[in-house]
């Protein structure tokens, strides 16, 4: 039975107004189903931030005040994702980036920190290839996984989960991983073993992780 059959996945990307929690915060959410190693639904929202976004921010993902202005508050943002995610693994690309956003947004929205187990294509893809050229992008590239646009919240969830199914039937094939907590472990492992380093031209590479944890190089 492939490694990811049976099991509901929630694949999480973030876009945000800086590098650090303490001094900026989320401006957009996504969350992507990935059940039975099959990409389904996708949920995203902007979240309204009272924090100014800085011009070198909205150069990277696009994001203006104008988009968020209207958007929903942490509380409902907040809301929203613990319902998309509640009991099931995460997946992110460098969780060690985006968990202490997220939170953070979960803290302000009034709600449980995520505290499920995590899986990290970052470190997965390190584990299978060592360091250097481990970005989203040039993971995606390599793989032959069409990415419809950079650093947008939704988009790079859905890229994330389809580079997850590559790198999970690697795992499995290659390495005998037989379960989702032994891949979420190596994912994390992986990470351990590397000194900390930037990824590529667009994610920056970090360490280990359990729903917690933050640094990227670049936005």
């Amino acid at each position: 039975m492939p490694l990811l059959a049976g099991h509901e996945l929630r694949v999480i990307d973030t876009e945000t107004t800086g590098l650090f929690p303490d001094g900026h915060r989320i401006l957009e959410v996504a969350s992507v189903r990935l059940d039975d190693g099959v990409v389904g639904e996708a949920w995203s929202s902007f979240v309204r931030s009272t924090r100014k976004i800085p011009p070198e921010a909205t150069a990277v993902h696009g994001i203006t005040p104008e988009m968020v202005k209207d958007a929903p508050g942490p509380r409902a943002v907040a809301a929203a994702l613990q319902g998309e995610v509640v009991a099931r693994t995460l997946v992110l690309h460098n969780a060690r980036f985006d968990l202490p956003f997220l939170r953070v947004l979960m803290r302000d929205g009034g709600q449980p920190d995520l505290g499920q187990p995590v899986i990290d294509t970052l470190g997965l893809a390190r584990g299978l290839e060592g360091g250097g050229g481990l970005s989203l992008g040039k993971l995606a590239a390599r793989y032959g996984i069409q990415r419809l646009e950079r650093h947008r919240a939704r988009p790079d969830a859905t890229t994330t989960a389809l580079l997850l199914c590559v790198l999970a039937e690697r795992w499995e094939h290659d390495r005998g991983i037989r379960s989702l907590m032994e891949l979420a472990a190596v994912s994390q492992d992986a990470l351990r073993r590397a000194p900390d380093r930037t990824a590529g031209d667009d994610e920056g590479e970090a360490g280990p992780v359990h729903a917690q944890a933050g640094s990227r190089s670049v936005l």
